[in-house]
């Protein structure tokens, strides 16, 4: 094992984390730099600029509150809320 931030080798394993989907995942200690890993991390997801619209566009103009439309779509509530200041800041310096 070979540490992603120094690439030394002293590498030791300090126990496991479940994400979301319930999957366990090693996590590990480099002895030299004290940071933790794990051998493939989970990278956010990047949704699509029309979905982003299409979430905004429901809380915005449909009167969908926040947390009902992150149920809808299955976003994380202040996933929703950075969205909509997103597009209002996209909105204001447009004008």
């Amino acid at each position: 094992m070979i540490c992603p931030h120094c690439k030394s080798i002293e590498v030791v394993k300090i126990g496991y984390y479940f994400t979301k989907t319930g999957e366990k995942r090693q996590r590990y200690k480099c002895k030299v730099c004290g940071r933790t890993f794990v051998i493939n991390p989970i990278k956010p997801r990047n949704y699509p600029e029309e979905f982003k619209e299409m979430v905004v566009r429901a809380v915005v103009k449909e009167g969908v509150g926040v947390r009902q439309a992150s149920r809808i779509f299955k976003l994380s509530p202040n996933t929703v809320i950075a969205w909509v200041r997103e597009f209002s800041k996209k909105k204001r310096s447009e004008k």
